[in-house]
Protein backbone atom coordinates (compact mmCIF):
# COMPACT_ATOMS: atom_id res chain seq x y z
CA UNK A 1 0.00 0.00 0.00
CA UNK A 2 1.26 3.57 -0.93
CA UNK A 3 0.64 6.25 1.61
CA UNK A 4 0.70 10.10 0.49
CA UNK A 5 3.23 10.43 2.96
CA UNK A 6 5.74 9.02 1.42
CA UNK A 7 7.47 12.25 -0.74
CA UNK A 8 7.54 13.55 2.35
CA UNK A 9 10.10 10.53 3.25
CA UNK A 10 11.91 11.45 0.56
CA UNK A 11 12.53 14.75 1.76
CA UNK A 12 14.21 13.85 4.97
CA UNK A 13 16.36 12.04 3.33
CA UNK A 14 17.06 14.52 0.59
CA UNK A 15 17.83 17.37 3.53
CA UNK A 16 20.24 14.85 5.85
CA UNK A 17 23.20 15.73 3.81
CA UNK A 18 22.70 19.60 5.11
CA UNK A 19 23.02 18.91 8.33
CA UNK A 20 25.97 16.52 8.06
CA UNK A 21 28.25 19.23 9.46
CA UNK A 22 26.10 21.75 11.42
CA UNK A 23 27.73 22.98 14.73
CA UNK A 24 25.18 22.43 18.01
CA UNK A 25 26.16 23.72 21.16
CA UNK A 26 24.46 22.43 24.13
CA UNK A 27 24.59 23.75 27.87
CA UNK A 28 26.67 22.01 30.91
CA UNK A 29 24.57 22.32 34.06
CA UNK A 30 26.98 23.24 36.90
CA UNK A 31 24.33 25.30 39.41
CA UNK A 32 24.98 29.00 41.20
CA UNK A 33 23.93 29.44 44.33
CA UNK A 34 22.80 32.77 45.62
CA UNK A 35 20.16 33.98 48.09
CA UNK A 36 17.29 36.06 46.20
CA UNK A 37 19.18 36.16 42.92
CA UNK A 38 17.69 32.48 41.54
CA UNK A 39 18.57 30.95 38.06
CA UNK A 40 16.72 28.03 36.48
CA UNK A 41 19.76 25.65 35.77
CA UNK A 42 20.34 26.50 32.25
CA UNK A 43 23.47 27.73 31.13
CA UNK A 44 24.73 29.28 28.14
CA UNK A 45 25.08 26.71 24.81
CA UNK A 46 28.76 25.70 24.99
CA UNK A 47 30.25 23.32 22.34
CA UNK A 48 29.19 19.93 23.37
CA UNK A 49 30.50 16.66 22.15
CA UNK A 50 27.64 14.97 23.54
CA UNK A 51 25.45 17.50 21.36
CA UNK A 52 26.99 16.50 18.43
CA UNK A 53 26.77 12.83 19.11
CA UNK A 54 23.37 12.79 19.42
CA UNK A 55 22.64 14.95 16.28
CA UNK A 56 25.07 12.41 14.32
CA UNK A 57 23.07 9.65 16.22
CA UNK A 58 19.59 10.95 14.64
CA UNK A 59 21.28 11.24 11.16
CA UNK A 60 22.19 7.64 11.42
CA UNK A 61 19.10 6.49 12.23
CA UNK A 62 16.54 8.22 10.30
CA UNK A 63 15.78 6.15 7.30
CA UNK A 64 15.03 3.50 9.97
CA UNK A 65 12.62 6.40 11.51
CA UNK A 66 11.39 6.41 8.22
CA UNK A 67 10.67 2.92 7.98
CA UNK A 68 8.93 3.12 11.47
CA UNK A 69 7.08 5.85 10.54
CA UNK A 70 5.68 4.62 7.33
CA UNK A 71 4.14 0.72 8.88
CA UNK A 72 2.67 2.89 11.80
CA UNK A 73 0.60 5.38 9.46
CA UNK A 74 -0.34 2.64 7.58
CA UNK A 75 -1.47 0.77 10.55
CA UNK A 76 -3.02 4.03 11.79
CA UNK A 77 -5.13 4.12 8.29
CA UNK A 78 -6.13 1.16 8.26
CA UNK A 79 -7.42 1.05 12.12
CA UNK A 80 -9.67 3.99 11.41
CA UNK A 81 -10.90 2.25 8.38
CA UNK A 82 -12.16 -0.49 9.94
CA UNK A 83 -13.86 1.81 13.05
CA UNK A 84 -15.28 4.75 10.50
CA UNK A 85 -18.51 4.21 11.89
CA UNK A 86 -17.21 4.71 15.59
CA UNK A 87 -16.28 8.08 14.05
CA UNK A 88 -12.44 7.53 13.56
CA UNK A 89 -10.52 9.28 10.84
CA UNK A 90 -7.02 9.37 9.62
CA UNK A 91 -6.36 12.56 7.61
CA UNK A 92 -3.39 11.62 5.23
CA UNK A 93 -2.71 15.41 3.78
CA UNK A 94 -2.42 16.63 7.94
CA UNK A 95 -0.36 13.46 9.40
CA UNK A 96 2.01 13.57 5.95
CA UNK A 97 3.33 17.06 7.24
CA UNK A 98 5.78 15.55 10.06
CA UNK A 99 5.51 12.17 10.46
CA UNK A 100 8.89 11.99 12.35
CA UNK A 101 10.75 14.77 13.67
CA UNK A 102 12.93 17.12 11.92
CA UNK A 103 16.51 17.20 13.22
CA UNK A 104 16.03 20.77 14.20
CA UNK A 105 13.01 20.10 15.97
CA UNK A 106 14.44 16.75 17.93
CA UNK A 107 17.73 18.98 18.46
CA UNK A 108 15.95 21.81 20.23
CA UNK A 109 14.15 19.44 22.62
CA UNK A 110 17.28 17.56 23.45
CA UNK A 111 18.16 20.92 24.19
CA UNK A 112 15.34 21.74 26.42
CA UNK A 113 14.86 18.65 28.18
CA UNK A 114 17.91 15.95 27.73
CA UNK A 115 15.78 13.33 25.62
CA UNK A 116 13.92 13.11 23.06
CA UNK A 117 10.67 10.52 22.89
CA UNK A 118 8.52 11.14 20.24
CA UNK A 119 11.08 10.92 17.22
CA UNK A 120 7.69 8.91 15.61
CA UNK A 121 3.94 10.34 15.70
CA UNK A 122 0.72 10.56 14.36
CA UNK A 123 -2.54 12.08 14.85
CA UNK A 124 -5.87 10.42 14.50
CA UNK A 125 -8.93 12.80 14.36
CA UNK A 126 -11.98 11.32 16.71
CA UNK A 127 -14.85 13.53 17.97
CA UNK A 128 -16.84 11.18 20.31
CA UNK A 129 -13.85 11.31 23.09
CA UNK A 130 -15.73 10.84 26.01
CA UNK A 131 -16.90 7.13 24.54
CA UNK A 132 -14.42 5.09 26.62
CA UNK A 133 -16.06 1.77 25.17
CA UNK A 134 -15.02 3.04 21.59
CA UNK A 135 -11.46 3.71 22.58
CA UNK A 136 -10.67 0.22 23.33
CA UNK A 137 -12.20 -0.77 19.73
CA UNK A 138 -9.78 1.68 18.13
CA UNK A 139 -7.09 -0.29 20.91
CA UNK A 140 -8.30 -3.82 19.78
CA UNK A 141 -8.00 -2.37 16.40
CA UNK A 142 -4.00 -1.31 16.56
CA UNK A 143 -3.55 -4.56 18.14
CA UNK A 144 -4.61 -6.57 15.21
CA UNK A 145 -2.31 -3.81 12.97
CA UNK A 146 1.00 -5.08 15.43
CA UNK A 147 1.23 -2.03 18.56
CA UNK A 148 -0.24 -1.82 21.63
CA UNK A 149 0.30 0.79 24.18
CA UNK A 150 4.01 0.94 25.44
CA UNK A 151 4.71 0.66 28.84
CA UNK A 152 6.91 3.06 30.70
CA UNK A 153 8.14 2.33 34.95
CA UNK A 154 7.97 5.01 37.90
CA UNK A 155 9.54 4.87 41.21
CA UNK A 156 7.13 4.27 43.86
CA UNK A 157 8.66 6.47 47.30
CA UNK A 158 6.41 4.40 49.51
CA UNK A 159 7.81 1.06 48.38
CA UNK A 160 11.10 1.83 46.83
CA UNK A 161 10.29 -0.15 43.75
CA UNK A 162 9.31 0.49 40.50
CA UNK A 163 5.77 0.20 39.36
CA UNK A 164 4.78 -0.50 35.17
CA UNK A 165 1.86 1.82 33.66
CA UNK A 166 0.73 2.19 30.42
CA UNK A 167 2.11 5.53 28.63
CA UNK A 168 -1.52 6.54 28.03
CA UNK A 169 -2.98 10.14 28.92
CA UNK A 170 -6.26 11.04 28.68
CA UNK A 171 -7.23 15.22 29.21
CA UNK A 172 -10.65 15.45 29.21
CA UNK A 173 -13.46 16.45 31.91
CA UNK A 174 -15.82 13.69 33.00
CA UNK A 175 -13.69 10.53 32.97
CA UNK A 176 -13.26 8.38 35.52
CA UNK A 177 -11.18 6.14 36.35
CA UNK A 178 -14.18 3.64 36.99
CA UNK A 179 -15.06 4.48 33.27
CA UNK A 180 -11.52 2.69 32.34
CA UNK A 181 -12.66 -0.47 33.59
CA UNK A 182 -13.48 -1.74 30.38
CA UNK A 183 -9.77 -1.40 29.26
CA UNK A 184 -8.49 -4.32 30.88
CA UNK A 185 -6.94 -4.60 34.54
CA UNK A 186 -3.45 -2.98 33.04
CA UNK A 187 -4.96 0.01 31.10
CA UNK A 188 -7.18 0.94 33.66
CA UNK A 189 -4.13 2.59 35.15
CA UNK A 190 -3.90 5.30 32.35
CA UNK A 191 -3.69 8.96 33.57
CA UNK A 192 -6.68 11.05 33.77
CA UNK A 193 -5.73 14.45 33.74
CA UNK A 194 -8.02 18.25 33.31
CA UNK A 195 -8.04 19.80 29.78
CA UNK A 196 -5.60 23.06 29.43
CA UNK A 197 -6.66 26.04 30.93
CA UNK A 198 -7.06 27.26 27.42
CA UNK A 199 -9.99 23.90 26.81
CA UNK A 200 -6.92 22.24 25.12
CA UNK A 201 -8.13 18.45 25.66
CA UNK A 202 -6.95 15.09 23.61
CA UNK A 203 -5.79 11.61 23.92
CA UNK A 204 -2.10 11.19 24.09
CA UNK A 205 -0.17 7.54 24.41
CA UNK A 206 2.35 6.01 22.56
CA UNK A 207 2.99 2.87 21.07
CA UNK A 208 5.35 -0.23 20.57
CA UNK A 209 5.54 -2.96 17.67
CA UNK A 210 4.42 -6.21 19.23
CA UNK A 211 6.14 -8.46 16.47
CA UNK A 212 9.62 -6.40 17.20
CA UNK A 213 12.21 -8.55 18.85
CA UNK A 214 13.28 -7.31 22.68
CA UNK A 215 11.27 -6.12 25.51
CA UNK A 216 8.61 -3.00 25.25
CA UNK A 217 10.51 -0.97 26.95
CA UNK A 218 13.82 -1.04 24.23
CA UNK A 219 11.15 -0.83 21.41
CA UNK A 220 11.20 2.79 19.83
CA UNK A 221 8.04 4.31 21.25
CA UNK A 222 5.71 6.11 18.44
CA UNK A 223 3.68 8.83 19.46
CA UNK A 224 -0.16 8.90 19.11
CA UNK A 225 -2.28 12.15 19.79
CA UNK A 226 -6.11 12.05 19.08
CA UNK A 227 -7.89 15.09 18.17
CA UNK A 228 -11.14 16.27 17.93
CA UNK A 229 -11.24 16.67 13.71
CA UNK A 230 -9.42 18.87 11.28
CA UNK A 231 -10.25 22.45 12.88
CA UNK A 232 -9.09 20.90 15.88
CA UNK A 233 -5.64 20.11 14.45
CA UNK A 234 -5.50 23.56 12.60
CA UNK A 235 -6.15 25.38 15.88
CA UNK A 236 -3.39 23.81 17.61
CA UNK A 237 -1.20 24.29 14.20
CA UNK A 238 -1.78 28.19 15.07
CA UNK A 239 -1.44 27.87 19.00
CA UNK A 240 1.99 26.28 18.74
CA UNK A 241 3.28 28.95 16.12
CA UNK A 242 1.78 31.78 17.34
CA UNK A 243 1.39 31.21 21.35
CA UNK A 244 3.44 28.23 22.63
CA UNK A 245 6.59 29.11 20.31
CA UNK A 246 7.15 32.30 22.91
CA UNK A 247 6.26 30.41 25.79
CA UNK A 248 9.03 27.63 24.30
CA UNK A 249 11.50 30.43 23.88
CA UNK A 250 10.70 32.34 27.09
CA UNK A 251 11.32 28.91 28.81
CA UNK A 252 15.01 29.00 27.35
CA UNK A 253 15.66 31.86 30.37
CA UNK A 254 18.12 31.28 33.14
CA UNK A 255 15.94 33.58 35.47
CA UNK A 256 14.01 31.17 37.79
CA UNK A 257 10.50 32.40 37.12
CA UNK A 258 9.07 30.43 39.96
CA UNK A 259 11.25 32.04 42.46
CA UNK A 260 9.47 34.60 45.05
CA UNK A 261 11.72 37.71 44.47
CA UNK A 262 11.16 40.34 46.80
CA UNK A 263 8.43 43.27 45.95
CA UNK A 264 9.59 45.30 42.66
CA UNK A 265 12.81 43.97 42.52
CA UNK A 266 13.67 43.04 39.01
CA UNK A 267 13.38 39.62 39.13
CA UNK A 268 9.83 40.30 40.40
CA UNK A 269 9.13 42.61 37.65
CA UNK A 270 10.07 40.17 35.18
CA UNK A 271 8.20 37.41 36.55
CA UNK A 272 5.15 39.42 36.53
CA UNK A 273 5.44 40.82 32.88
CA UNK A 274 6.18 37.32 31.62
CA UNK A 275 2.87 35.86 33.68
CA UNK A 276 1.14 38.84 32.28
CA UNK A 277 2.02 37.74 28.92
CA UNK A 278 1.40 33.88 28.57
CA UNK A 279 -1.84 34.76 30.12
CA UNK A 280 -3.00 37.38 27.74
CA UNK A 281 -2.28 35.07 24.97
CA UNK A 282 -3.74 31.86 26.08
CA UNK A 283 -7.41 34.16 26.94
CA UNK A 284 -7.06 36.15 23.57
CA UNK A 285 -5.69 33.28 21.48
CA UNK A 286 -5.47 29.95 22.89
CA UNK A 287 -9.00 29.66 24.32
CA UNK A 288 -11.37 30.76 21.40
CA UNK A 289 -9.06 28.92 19.01
CA UNK A 290 -10.04 25.48 20.61
CA UNK A 291 -13.34 26.34 21.58
CA UNK A 292 -14.29 27.24 17.89
CA UNK A 293 -12.60 24.65 16.89
CA UNK A 294 -14.56 21.87 18.79
CA UNK A 295 -17.76 23.70 18.47
CA UNK A 296 -16.99 23.00 14.35
CA UNK A 297 -15.71 19.60 14.97
CA UNK A 298 -18.85 18.36 16.79
CA UNK A 299 -20.99 20.47 14.75
CA UNK A 300 -22.54 21.97 17.92
CA UNK A 301 -25.10 24.17 16.23
CA UNK A 302 -25.82 27.96 17.90
CA UNK A 303 -22.91 28.39 19.49
CA UNK A 304 -21.72 31.88 18.64
CA UNK A 305 -18.38 31.82 17.17
CA UNK A 306 -15.55 33.26 19.49
CA UNK A 307 -13.42 36.34 18.29
CA UNK A 308 -9.52 35.59 18.04
CA UNK A 309 -8.27 39.20 18.19
CA UNK A 310 -6.00 40.61 20.74
CA UNK A 311 -7.56 44.37 21.05
CA UNK A 312 -5.48 47.78 20.57
CA UNK A 313 -4.94 48.18 24.06
CA UNK A 314 -3.68 44.46 24.93
CA UNK A 315 -1.37 44.80 21.77
CA UNK A 316 0.66 47.83 22.93
CA UNK A 317 0.08 46.17 26.41
CA UNK A 318 2.05 43.20 25.65
CA UNK A 319 4.74 45.12 23.36
CA UNK A 320 5.50 47.28 26.12
CA UNK A 321 5.78 43.93 28.88
CA UNK A 322 8.28 42.66 26.32
CA UNK A 323 10.17 45.53 25.67
CA UNK A 324 10.09 46.31 29.82
CA UNK A 325 11.20 42.15 30.62
CA UNK A 326 14.19 43.52 28.23
CA UNK A 327 15.39 46.69 29.92
CA UNK A 328 15.31 44.51 32.96
CA UNK A 329 17.50 41.88 32.07
CA UNK A 330 20.91 44.09 32.34
CA UNK A 331 19.05 45.68 36.04
CA UNK A 332 18.55 41.95 37.36
CA UNK A 333 22.44 40.56 36.79
CA UNK A 334 23.91 44.06 37.61
CA UNK A 335 21.80 42.81 41.39
CA UNK A 336 22.95 39.12 40.72
CA UNK A 337 26.50 40.11 40.59
CA UNK A 338 26.19 42.45 43.88
CA UNK A 339 26.05 38.53 45.74
CA UNK A 340 29.27 38.03 44.31
CA UNK A 341 31.17 40.75 45.43
CA UNK A 342 31.73 39.99 49.52
CA UNK A 343 34.70 37.87 50.46
CA UNK A 344 32.50 36.67 53.15
CA UNK A 345 29.70 35.29 50.24
CA UNK A 346 31.78 33.33 48.04
CA UNK A 347 33.94 31.79 51.51
CA UNK A 348 30.10 30.28 51.85
CA UNK A 349 29.70 28.65 48.66
CA UNK A 350 33.71 27.14 48.72
CA UNK A 351 32.89 26.00 52.00
CA UNK A 352 28.88 24.43 51.03
CA UNK A 353 31.22 22.70 48.41
CA UNK A 354 31.75 18.51 48.13
CA UNK A 355 35.15 19.63 47.07
CA UNK A 356 35.94 21.38 50.70
CA UNK A 357 33.80 18.79 52.72
CA UNK A 358 36.11 16.21 51.31
CA UNK A 359 39.81 17.80 51.27
CA UNK A 360 42.15 18.24 54.68
CA UNK A 361 42.85 21.11 54.06
CA UNK A 362 40.54 23.38 55.23
CA UNK A 363 42.05 26.54 54.56
CA UNK A 364 40.98 28.78 52.02
CA UNK A 365 43.37 31.36 50.36
CA UNK A 366 42.47 34.74 48.47
CA UNK A 367 43.31 33.34 45.32
CA UNK A 368 40.86 30.52 46.06
CA UNK A 369 38.26 33.02 46.80
CA UNK A 370 39.27 35.41 43.54
CA UNK A 371 39.24 32.69 41.32
CA UNK A 372 35.75 31.25 42.07
CA UNK A 373 34.35 34.85 41.76
CA UNK A 374 35.64 35.27 38.66
CA UNK A 375 34.00 31.91 37.45
CA UNK A 376 30.97 33.27 38.78
CA UNK A 377 31.10 36.49 36.70
CA UNK A 378 32.25 35.05 33.93
CA UNK A 379 28.73 32.77 33.82
CA UNK A 380 26.77 35.76 34.99
CA UNK A 381 27.79 37.70 31.87
CA UNK A 382 26.97 34.35 30.04
CA UNK A 383 23.42 34.35 31.39
CA UNK A 384 22.89 38.06 30.36
CA UNK A 385 24.18 37.70 27.02
CA UNK A 386 22.22 34.60 26.57
CA UNK A 387 18.66 35.97 28.14
CA UNK A 388 18.82 39.22 26.36
CA UNK A 389 19.18 36.87 22.81
CA UNK A 390 16.41 34.85 24.13
CA UNK A 391 13.99 37.83 24.55
CA UNK A 392 14.91 39.21 21.53
CA UNK A 393 13.74 36.07 19.82
CA UNK A 394 10.33 36.05 22.09
CA UNK A 395 9.76 39.63 21.25
CA UNK A 396 10.52 39.09 17.62
CA UNK A 397 7.97 35.97 17.53
CA UNK A 398 5.22 38.21 19.83
CA UNK A 399 5.51 40.72 16.63
CA UNK A 400 4.22 37.96 14.76
CA UNK A 401 1.42 37.16 16.89
CA UNK A 402 0.41 40.60 17.09
CA UNK A 403 0.65 41.31 13.43
CA UNK A 404 -1.79 37.87 13.04
CA UNK A 405 -4.16 38.60 15.54
CA UNK A 406 -3.88 42.27 17.03
CA UNK A 407 -6.33 44.86 15.99
CA UNK A 408 -4.52 46.67 12.59
CA UNK A 409 -5.08 50.17 13.86
CA UNK A 410 -2.21 49.40 15.88
CA UNK A 411 1.40 50.26 14.44
CA UNK A 412 3.70 48.72 16.43
CA UNK A 413 6.68 50.49 14.37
Amino acid sequence: MNLTITPNFQIYRQNQAKHQNKSVQYPQLQPLNADTISFSGKLPREASVIGQAIEQAYISRVDKFIDYAKDFHRGLKNACEKLADEGFCYDEVYNSKHPIKTLDSFMDKYERQGYVQDIVRGTVYWTDQQNVGSFKKFLDAMKEEGYEIAVFKTLNPKTGRFEKHPDLEIRQNGITPDDLEILGSFLKKAEISKPRSSTYSDYQMRFVPINKKGKNENKQTLELIMLYGPHYSKAKELESKYVYNITRTLGKLHINLKENYPEKSPGRRIANNLDVIKTRLREDISRPLFTNAYNADAKICGEEKLPVVIGKEHVKMLDGYMSGVRQKIPLYYKEARQKYKPDEFITELIKRSPDYLKREDKTITQAEIKRLRKFYMDRLSDFESDDIGIIAKAQDLLKETLKKFGEKTVNLE
